[in-house]
């Protein structure tokens, strides 16, 4: 081998040995991080508030005792409900729905309602019985004498009958001129303040009575100078039941600028006698109530 060419391949390892250098250096270059530690305590993703859940409207509840008849829900929005009663669309949460039920303005509202719907079904049988009269005349009218005949048995059979009512009526009424029923009213009530040792005047008092599994309005007033109410109801209009008398406590005490943890008062009772008076007596204070029938 020739001198140059002993040259040229020193030339080359050199240069090799130059690149592998380099890029040895290159590799090792590293670049420095500095890790810092977060000193807040909140977890991404987590709320603070925590989780937020409302409640949806459920077709269930059509189907409840306390809402059968009056709630329905709103097309389109799923956590809304429907009065049918009051007109009038409520949050769907049930116990908004079970307060809503408490207020004065529903249960007007569905007296209302029941009334006229007694009157619609009262102006049903009376058309049907219209429609038998008629026919009744038809009938009558062919000339036929067995209908004839029978249509006068079946008016001495109701004149039986009638006699026999009035029959019935005129003891019933004697039996109760017996056991001494007068024409006081049959539901009263009387309220004092045991704080001041005085009868309660101006408080709204409101009497409901349970007709098919509901709480039904009959009448409300507010009581005289000595603590009294007992306008309620007639004893010609009053029936034999459960009641319950409503009192708006909160606005007495706050007329008379005095606290009180008591909203209202609602004292729950059964009147199963029709000859007897049910005079319920309350005692009133801002922190405590008794409630007793009288004599």
């Amino acid at each position: 081998m020739e001198t140059g060419d002993l040259e040229e391949i020193e030339q080359i390892s050199e240069d090799e040995q130059k690149y592998n250098s380099n890029e040895l250096d290159t590799e090792i270059q590293l670049i420095p991080v500095q890790l810092i530690q977060s000193s807040s305590n909140v977890s991404v993703g987590v709320s603070p508030r925590g989780k937020y859940y409302k409640q949806t409207y459920r077709p269930a509840w059509e189907h409840m005792p306390d809402f059968r008849g009056w709630l329905r829900g709103v097309e389109g929005e799923p956590r809304r409900a429907f009065c049918i009663y009051c007109h009038k669309t409520l949050h769907a949460h049930r116990l908004s729905l079970l307060k809503h039920t408490c207020t004065i303005r529903h249960q007007k509202a569905a007296q209302v309602h029941n009334s006229r719907k007694n009157k619609l079904k009262e102006e049903t049988n009376e058309e049907a019985v219209g429609n038998e009269e008629d026919e009744r005349e038809a009938l009558s009218n062919e000339g036929d004498n067995e209908q004839e005949m029978y249509n006068e048995e079946e008016l001495e059979d109701e004149e039986r009958e009638e006699d026999v009512q009035q029959t019935s009526d005129n003891t019933n009424d004697k039996n109760v001129q017996q056991k001494g029923v007068t024409d006081k009213p049959p539901i009263t009530t009387q309220v004092t303040d045991t704080t001041k040792g005085k009868p309660i005047s101006g408080l709204q008092v409101s009497l409901y009575k349970l007709i098919d599994g509901r709480w039904t309005f009959v009448n409300e007033g507010s009581t005289d100078s000595s603590g009294k109410f007992n306008q309620f109801i007639n004893r010609n209009d009053f029936t034999t039941g459960r009641y319950k008398l409503h009192y708006d406590v909160d606005r007495y005490f706050e007329s008379k600028r005095m606290e009180t943890i008591y909203p209202f008062i609602e004292v729950v009772f059964d009147a199963g006698v029709f000859t007897e008076t049910y005079q319920m007596m309350l005692l009133l204070s801002p922190f405590s109530y008794t409630t007793f029938r009288g004599s």
